[in-house]
């Protein structure tokens, strides 16, 4: 069972995982949808790996958010996603969909979902091994701090690290989309390490839990993110704007 299960985790690091939700797309959906996706890979990387927007007007209108991993470059940022998207296409029409992978995270649906960190979420840990249980006590309780300070943070990313002795260093980093409240954003955080920790997580000397919303990343070796200094303030982000006619008004959270 433990190799199985290895085998899937390894699967989903390597390859991304999508979850989606079937129906009849129109043409005009269709459409809107390739203007939304070229939209979010242009512009995410250029708002600091976050962008969400919306395109057409009712019943084929679609909202899509990509978030991007806070340590990678501006051009993995534009193509991460196009590699998990392809990981499902048993599902030949489709009106939402959300896609994972370990440098960003993107969803589309035909609802407005702005503000909303989904359930849905993938956690792996590929092939790290066990760690010390003191060990992993200390790292873990390092996360949990994270998850108090992202809210936080202007661009709702932090990072840290340990020194555990002979046994090195454990690096982790947290971070939201920044279309989510402060509130939205603590119990995303907190809601992951809670459903993962006895089922995946535990002991384990690296892991990431990534879903739309929020993702935290943890392990044995730098991540390559600068932890950031406590905030001095942070200006709350406005409500989203809506596309009008034939006319897009992209909305993005800086």
């Amino acid at each position: 069972m433990m190799k199985f299960m290895l085998f899937i985790a390894l699967f989903l690091i390597k390859l991304g995982s999508s979850h989606c939700q079937c129906s009849n797309s129109s043409a005009e959906f269709k459409t809107n949808l390739r203007t939304l996706l070229d939209l979010l890979s242009k512009n995410a990387p250029l708002h600091d790996g976050f962008y969400n927007a919306s395109v057409g007007n009712k019943p084929d209108q679609v909202f899509g958010i990509l978030h991007c991993r806070a340590n990678i470059s501006r051009n993995d940022c534009a193509n991460c996603y196009r590699h998990p998207i392809g990981v499902s296409d048993y599902c030949p029409m489709k009106n939402e969909r959300e896609i994972f992978s370990n440098t960003c995270t993107m969803k589309y649906s035909e609802e407005n979902s702005f503000g909303i960190w989904s359930l849905s979420s993938v956690t792996t840990f590929g092939n790290n091994g066990l760690d010390d249980p003191l060990v992993y006590s200390k790292g873990f309780s390092m996360m949990q701090d994270i998850a108090r300070t992202v809210p936080d943070q202007t661009l709702m990313y932090q990072a840290a690290e340990i020194d555990v002795g002979v046994n090195g260093k454990r690096y982790g980093l947290a971070q939201c989309g920044r279309d989510l409240s402060k509130l939205n954003c603590q119990n995303c955080l907190e809601k992951r390490l809670e459903a993962n920790l006895r089922s995946y997580t535990e002991n384990r000397t690296g892991w990431e839990i990534l879903g739309v919303g929020c993702s935290m990343w943890y392990s044995n070796v730098s991540l390559g993110v600068t932890p950031l200094p406590p905030p001095q303030s942070r200006v709350p982000p406005g409500e989203p704007s809506v596309s009008s006619g034939k006319l897009l008004l992209p909305y993005s959270v800086f």
